[in-house]
């Protein structure tokens, strides 16, 4: 599963588990852009301002999860090496 999706996830289960297509409004894409990572997987960085909007929906900080996360998703970094880091920050 996708990290950001993965994220994602985790805010629709502690938050009453609004629907894919409420989220993407809230962060102004069309409900098939949140389908579609679903679907294939994210391929390519989506914009600044998704992924801006996006951490402060899911009110997680931009730089140190947001990013690694998609980071992670397209290749550009070792999805191990984000989870690390994930664990050395909740445990700081």
């Amino acid at each position: 599963m996708s990290n950001l999706i993965a994220l994602i996830d985790e805010y629709k289960d502690t938050h009453g588990a609004p629907s894919d297509s409420s989220i993407a409004r809230a962060i102004g894409v069309a409900p098939q852009t949140i389908s579609s990572w679903r679907r294939r997987g994210i391929r390519q960085l989506p914009e600044r301002e998704t992924l801006r909007s996006l951490a402060n929906l899911l009110q997680r900080d931009y730089v140190t999860v947001v990013i690694p996360a998609v980071m992670a998703d397209i290749g550009y970094v070792d999805p191990e090496e984000v989870r690390e880091a994930g664990s050395r920050r909740g445990s700081a």
